[in-house]
């Protein structure tokens, strides 16, 4: 069997762990889970008190703080 190498976009969201709390775009969002778009790119599930939304590695590398 052929090795497959972990792509660079989900191993930048390994320290990102479900439960976790992080600021993205300055709004206080707990991340729900990690998860895979149907393209392939790692995205991150976030929620807070009254939203719950999918946003991709990359959007949300971008604009994280924790």
């Amino acid at each position: 069997m052929e090795k497959i190498d972990p792509q660079p976009d989900h191993v930048s969201l390994e320290r990102y762990h479900p439960g976790a709390q992080v600021t993205f775009k300055g709004k206080l969002y707990s991340i729900q889970r990690r998860t895979t778009l149907a393209s392939g790119e790692a995205a991150v599930v976030l929620q807070s008190a009254s939203e719950q939304f999918v946003v991709s590695a990359t959007q949300f590398l971008a604009a994280v703080s924790v």
